[in-house]
């Protein structure tokens, strides 16, 4: 299969031209393994979700991680200020997820 370009969503680098970010994968990677906590935060279109999509399958050869994607993108604000209710609503999206 030829590659192509992606303009909108997840770029796999099988698929699609892109550019090697491997090193900023294994960057990420570090600060995961040594406990470090960190954020990711760009505009749209900075491949944000193409880093997540690779951390996800890295992440997924290591068997000392277990990791899980789920969006709190649909969240509305009351559900952030009550916490027992933020749980419970966590709590539902992981359930919704397919089984490993």
């Amino acid at each position: 299969m030829s590659k192509k370009f992606n303009i909108t969503g997840t770029c796999i680098p099988e698929h699609h031209f892109m550019a090697d970010i491997s090193g900023k994968i294994d960057s990420i990677l570090q600060l995961i393994f040594d406990g470090d906590y960190l954020t990711i935060n760009r505009p749209r279109q900075y491949g944000k979700t193409t880093v997540f999509y690779l951390l996800e399958k890295r992440l997924q050869k290591n068997d000392a991680y277990l990791p899980i994607n789920i969006s709190l993108e649909g969240i509305d604000t009351p559900t952030y200020d009550n916490h027992q209710i933020f749980i419970a609503t966590v709590l539902e999206l992981l359930a919704q997820q397919p089984a490993i």
